[in-house]
């Protein structure tokens, strides 16, 4: 008998082939893989310096603090300018009595 054990059987010319097309498959896997991961990874730092730039391109309201809110608005009423077309109301809006009509199913 052999040292060694048992010996195992050579492996066929089917079973050479299954290994090989396993092995290109698993190769296939991880390749995918990495490229998704990449891409992933790429579309995260695309759309992140596009919301940079967003940003930077259009400017909100500057926020002032409370204590300079209510200093100023102390100070003055503020009134409907005539450049920007806005008028106050006429009238107070008044309540109707009258409940909401609700239409469900439609047939």
């Amino acid at each position: 008998m052999n040292s060694r054990g048992s010996r195992r059987p050579a492996a066929s010319g089917l079973e050479l082939e299954a290994r090989r097309a396993v092995q290109a498959r698993d190769a296939g896997l991880r390749r995918i893989s990495a490229v998704t991961r990449w891409l992933a990874a790429g579309v995260v730092a695309l759309s992140g310096a596009l919301a940079l730039i967003a940003a930077g391109g259009f400017r909100g309201h500057t926020v002032a603090s409370s204590a300079a809110l209510s200093v100023g608005s102390a100070a003055q009423t503020p009134t409907p300018s005539p450049a920007s077309g806005v008028q106050a109301p006429s009238q107070a809006p008044v309540q109707t009595p009258a409940a909401p009509v609700v239409v469900s199913g439609g047939s």
